[in-house]
């Protein structure tokens, strides 16, 4: 992972600037897929304190009963997830970030009350760097404007060297490295095409790889940026100081 820009140490530093007790190996990372307003499709999570193999699960709408809070509850329950210290998104609404109002929405009240919620997207536009380094590389912009370099988590996954691949890309977005075509995941349409019984194989696969790299990459962005700006005493101290929560 292409991690030593001056732009990545900065963002680095921003990072633990705004949310400075940040561990990220205790955090809980979550992204929704769905249309808002109390309309989800999908929650998926990222929890790093289990084997690598059981840290990606989501709960999904089930035919036209919504995701509901005895549902996660018992989710977070069986992760050991659910008194998580940070809930960390990508999302609109700085510090603030909408993916909490649209949970909210979804279920009625804050699942997570009394856990701190850290939004990546806030990060990057208080970093001036991070910010040019993305519009100067040009690697993912929005597709019905060729002008327009969005700051994405796409975006910042190549600033941090992580590449998806091509049928787990937005198809709203078009990508340097493919000469300017546009990625194949339509998330909307392939989920309701999953949810009602009629997608593909192929496209029932592609979705479990679009959600979990959605999460894990929010995961592996912010342990990047914990290497960069600790040593590795540093990191053994700030463990040691938090109050680590023990595995299932």
């Amino acid at each position: 992972m292409a991690i030593s820009s001056y732009a990545n140490k900065r963002f680095a530093e921003k990072l633990f600037a705004i949310y400075p007790g940040l561990i990220p190996t205790q955090a809980l990372y979550l992204d929704l897929e769905g249309r808002q307003h109390g309309s989800e499709d999908i929650l998926s999570m990222y929890w790093p304190m289990l084997p690598r193999n059981k840290r990606f699960s989501w709960i999904k709408r089930t035919g036209l009963s919504p995701i509901g809070a005895a549902e996660l509850g018992a989710h977070l329950q069986s992760l050991g997830a659910g008194s998580a210290r940070w809930v960390v998104v990508y999302s609109a609404g700085k510090d603030s970030p909408e993916e909490r109002s649209r949970l909210m929405d979804l279920l009625g009240h804050d699942p997570f009350p009394d856990s701190i919620w850290i939004n990546l997207l806030h990060v990057v536009q208080q970093c001036r760097e991070i910010k040019h380094s993305i519009t100067r590389h040009r690697n993912v912009w929005y597709g019905a404007d060729r002008k327009q370099v969005r700051k994405s988590l796409e975006a910042l996954e190549w600033e941090f060297g992580i590449r998806r691949p091509v049928n787990i890309r937005s198809h709203s977005n078009r990508y340097r490295d493919n000469d300017g075509e546009k990625g194949q995941m339509e998330v909307l349409t392939v989920s309701s095409r999953c949810l009602d019984g009629s997608a593909s194989e192929g496209e029932q696969m592609a979705l479990v790889d679009y959600c979990t790299a959605d999460v894990k990459n929010m995961y592996e962005v912010t342990r990047a940026c914990e290497r960069l700006n600790f040593s590795n005493d540093e990191r053994r101290v700030r463990r040691s100081v938090a109050p680590e929560l023990s595995p299932i």
